[in-house]
């Protein structure tokens, strides 16, 4: 089964480009193209029906970021400002690469946003990483919020649990590591997910991206 794809084209080359190489993909579908993520015709389609690619940060004069809540969002940038990715993340944005990447790595971030995943461009973790204060290291608990969660909100077994759920690993192979059986893994996930708001795998991975807890992130 295909995916459905909305392009939002900021009248690009590359996304011209795209969008003739989407037509061709067999993994995906074109549904549209949009002249900006607030499209009515775009917010009219039914929760998660489609996934949308493009630019929120393409116009020359910056706007609000605002992007739409119904549909997953993976965007594509040229833009590899700190800022403007951890935007994007606040906004709801479930996956961030530069416009340069391959088409591969596009159709592989889609694949991953669909799976409810969360996918960051390979080369965005050295930016996001360069931002961070020399002396902060991954895992610490500055006060950095994200809406109005402090990392200092969180156990740091708690911040522990949530690192390694945002590395990708399972239930089982956080007990493992951290020396805890799995219902006690699943209790700590249960009060992060309360404390953070999120309730997936991807929300999990913002939060603790937002929070710096990521190493190398």
């Amino acid at each position: 089964m295909s995916l459905k794809i909305a392009i939002i084209d900021d009248r690009s080359v590359t996304f011209r480009g795209l969008i003739e190489v989407l037509k061709d993909a067999v993994s995906l579908e074109l549904a549209g193209v949009f002249a900006a993520f607030a499209d009515p015709r775009l917010l009219a389609y039914p929760r998660d029906a489609l996934i949308a690619v493009g630019d929120p940060f393409a116009q020359p004069v910056r706007q609000p970021l605002l992007l739409p809540g119904n549909l997953p969002v993976v965007v594509m940038s040229n833009s590899t400002d700190p800022d403007d990715v951890r935007a994007a993340l606040r906004a709801g944005a479930r996956g961030y690469l530069s416009k340069g990447a391959s088409v591969t790595s596009l159709v592989r971030a889609i694949g991953a946003v669909a799976a409810g995943d969360f996918y960051l461009g390979s080369n965005l973790g050295p930016v996001l990483a360069a931002d961070r204060s020399p002396s902060e290291q991954p895992g610490d608990a500055p006060d950095r919020t994200v809406g109005a969660v402090s990392a200092t909100a969180l156990t740091p077994r708690e911040r522990e649990v949530l690192t390694l759920v945002a590395q990708g690993l399972t239930h089982k192979q956080i007990g493992q590591q951290l020396g805890l059986s799995k219902p006690t893994v699943d209790t700590y996930l249960h009060r992060v997910r309360r404390k953070v708001r999120a309730h997936n795998k991807a929300g999990l991975t913002r939060v603790a991206m937002e929070l710096r807890l990521i190493p190398g992130i």
